[in-house]
């Protein structure tokens, strides 16, 4: 059960100093190949992290893809892989509190890379897997989602060789992971590097995340590619030059309804509405001459954003041949690679319309990046990813300190109370004068979990109760007022 109190409410933070790091740990320590690579919040309050790990503690060797721990970084329970290796890239958390999780596998020692998909138990056991595969090409996914229906949608990529993305791949399983349809999207020459990223469901529409390029979106960078529920392409976005080469990351949907992306390499911040339009967009401070690359993007409770990843400050060598250009940026001037010092952990807050908040490094004299982070019910952050290349790494930062504004002026006001609440949430609106007023409850994929009211509503304040469903668990969750004019979110911690 939670037990905190959710501190951060719906402000805008401006003034806050940067949170202090209160712990970090190491798991599974000197062993190349051990990576904690993506981290959600279960409804009581534990982490669920996917990765790989080489356990040579044991009598037998271990190869783990998934893992539970506590907010202390205590291991509850590791999930062993079946195959001969592997590793868990992205996870989710589904209403009955089991996990699904996606990422490549290797069958047998002469196979290549397939995709799979794995449905864990509450207490940690594999109820089942599947496996994708072109035989001879490499297969991976990338993201998972789930669907209304209580199945999946999977990115990823397809027909990969050794030296190339291959397609994006985008996928739909029933709740068994049995395939339901795939689609491939992107260049078929032999060297493309295409692939979708990240993927989920909004607006009755499934949402890819893809890098490269197709005969309609022709540049070679992100794009946001929409499908409907039975496979059918929608549309595609090409933002032209600005995300020239680069290529995607991580998005998360927006309290307004919309999305919000970053690139892995020098990473802007990207909001556009529901259908992919761009509506705002902002460059993230790097010091001239870092190398910099993005991981993960999550919304804040105040609809603001945070953002992690690596950074790394490097300079000329004349062995190696690198110089900074005019804005900072690395120029090869002969063959070879570019020196980086050290890849620190690098985390970056930012408010709902892209303002950056603060922005800060694990400087440790040793490489370690940041590849998935969360905010935290209690408040504070919980960020996550591997030390030296070799061993899972889990760092928890306290709560920022400083002075808050609050929200501009507005001409709705929404308020939620008692918060937390355990069995009823009392809803207070204000409207100007008549409009269609509608409250939605979502959880922090972008689920619905409750509809309130839906309809006319007269000028002034009116209260709504809502008791949420017996089997909704313990977590936070969205309030989100629209109106024909505006739209104002509040969170709310449900315990049970």
């Amino acid at each position: 059960m939670l037990t905190g109190i959710l501190l951060l409410t719906t402000f805008l933070s401006y003034g806050l100093d940067p949170p202090v790091k209160l712990w970090e740990k190491w798991y599974y320590t000197n062993h190349d190949g051990c990576h904690f690579r993506d981290m959600e919040m279960t409804d009581d309050g534990n982490l669920f992290i996917t990765g790989s790990a080489w356990d040579w503690t044991q009598p037998i060797l271990e190869y783990y893809c998934a893992f539970l721990l506590d907010l202390d970084g205590n291991i509850i329970w590791e999930v062993e892989q079946p195959w001969y290796v592997g590793k868990g890239n992205d996870g989710i958390v589904l209403p009955d509190s089991t996990f699904v999780i996606t990422g490549r596998c290797v069958e047998a020692p002469d196979s290549t890379y397939s995709l799979f998909l794995m449905k864990i138990s509450q207490e940690g056991s594999v109820e089942w897997t599947r496996i994708y595969d072109y035989p001879e090409t490499r297969e991976e996914g990338y993201g998972i989602t789930c669907l209304p229906d209580g199945g999946f949608a999977v990115c990823g990529r397809v027909h990969g060789t050794s030296i190339s993305y291959g397609q994006a791949w985008i996928m739909r399983t029933d709740a068994y992971g049995d395939t339901l349809w795939t689609r491939e999207w992107g260049n078929t020459a032999p060297n493309s590097s295409d692939y979708g990223k990240a993927i989920l469901y909004n607006n009755n529409e499934i949402c890819v995340l893809a890098g490269g390029r197709s005969d309609s979106l022709p540049t070679n960078s992100s794009h946001l590619l929409f499908y409907d529920l039975d496979g059918n392409y929608l549309r595609g976005t090409d933002y032209g030059d600005i995300l020239y080469y680069l290529f995607p990351a991580d998005m998360c949907l927006a309290t307004d309804g919309g999305y919000t992306f970053t690139t892995k390499t020098f990473p802007p911040l990207w909001h556009t509405d529901q259908y992919g339009e761009t509506l705002w967009w902002k460059s993230i401070y790097v010091t001239p001459g870092d190398q910099h690359e993005a991981f993960c993007l999550r919304q804040t409770f105040d609809s603001g954003y945070i953002f992690s990843g690596w950074d790394g400050y490097s300079e000329w060598d004349e062995d190696i041949g690198c110089l900074p250009d005019e804005e900072g940026l690395l120029q090869r001037s002969s063959p070879g690679q570019d020196a980086v010092d050290y890849g620190e952990g690098w985390l970056v807050r930012f408010d709902s319309e892209g303002n950056e908040l603060w922005n800060i490094n694990n400087t440790v004299s040793a490489d370690n990046h940041y590849y998935s982070c969360l905010q935290l019910p209690q408040g504070g952050y919980m960020v996550c990813g591997t030390w030296e290349g070799s061993s899972g790494f889990l760092v928890r930062y306290a709560p920022e300190t400083g002075i808050s504004s609050p929200d501009p002026a507005s001409s709705l006001t929404l308020e939620v109370s008692p918060n937390p609440f355990v069995s009823v949430l009392s809803v207070s609106f204000s409207l100007p004068e008549e409009d269609q007023a509608a409250l939605t409850v979502y959880d922090l994929y972008g689920r619905t979990v409750g509809e309130m009211v839906s309809g006319s509503y007269p000028g002034g304040t009116s209260t709504i109760e809502w008791t949420p469903p017996p089997d909704l668990g313990s977590g936070c969750y969205f309030v989100r007022l629209n109106t024909s004019e505006e739209s104002v979110t509040r969170s709310c911690v449900l315990i049970r």
